[in-house]
């Protein structure tokens, strides 16, 4: 995933958003296909995310009736000024 955002041609990156920033849209897609590939929507298995306790062992995934991916906030990284 890493190698396929930073080689993405810039007119494929930005063919959305003409004026966009060229590292924004790279850091958003990359973080993107990550929740994408915990969904297991990336022709992987699905992970299962369940908070470390070193008091205890939880067993209840945080991301059990959620696509990670499909809840990314649009404009999570704030532009630069």
């Amino acid at each position: 995933m890493l190698a396929y955002w930073r080689d993405l041609p810039e007119a494929q990156l930005l063919a959305g958003n003409p004026d966009g920033d060229v590292t924004q849209e790279r850091l958003s897609g990359f973080l993107f296909s990550t929740l994408v590939a915990l969904d297991g929507s990336a022709s992987l298995p699905g992970f299962d995310l369940v908070p470390r306790d070193d008091e205890e062992w939880p067993t209840t995934s945080i991301n059990s009736d959620v696509e990670l991916h499909a809840v990314f906030p649009e404009g999570i990284i704030p532009t630069k000024s």
